[in-house]
Parts: C-alpha cells; sequence; structure tokens
C-alpha cells in the first residue's frame, strides 16, 4: 500500500445510496483539517459558504461547499438532481 503524500488534502465523501445509510467521509490528516477550516468558515461568516478545495484518490482538484442553513426550506432541495433518462 502507498501512503497518500502529506502535502495533500485528500477527502472522500460517500453518498447515501438509500435512506437511513450513513453518509461516509474517508480522508487523511491534512484533509480532514481543510474540511474543519470549511465548517468553521460556514459558522463564522454565516453570509458566505465554507469551501474546502481537496483532492479525490485520483488526484483530481474538487470543491467541498460547506453552508449554513437556518430553515426547513433551505434545507430541503437538493443542491443537484440526477438526470433521468
Amino acid at each position: 500500500m502507498s501512503e497518500l503524500a502529506k502535502e495533500y488534502p485528500f477527502i472522500h465523501v460517500y453518498a447515501q445510496q438509500k435512506p437511513r445509510q450513513p453518509v461516509i467521509i474517508k480522508a487523511n490528516t491534512e484533509g480532514l483539517c481543510v474540511l474543519l477550516n470549511a465548517i468553521v468558515t460556514a459558522i463564522a461568516y454565516q453570509q458566505t459558504n465554507g469551501t474546502a478545495e481537496i483532492f479525490d484518490g485520483d488526484a483530481e482538484v474538487y470543491e467541498v461547499v460547506v453552508r449554513l442553513v437556518n430553515t426547513h426550506d433551505e434545507l430541503a432541495p437538493l443542491p443537484y438532481q440526477i438526470e433521468k433518462q
């Protein structure tokens, strides 16, 4: 097994496949620190989102967005929807 490079924040966020399944987050220490900073930013600066630029296992860069919401209406809509064909 090869170790993850410590200079890069690696995170995988696995979405639920069906109701009541846990969401799983796998990350190295650097990835968890970047995610934690995004969460703190979302709490401290409620008018903006907390964001974290991270890498997945394929070394692809992507962004994790942490948004603080205060109502059921803000929580309910999915930020994206899978197209049905």
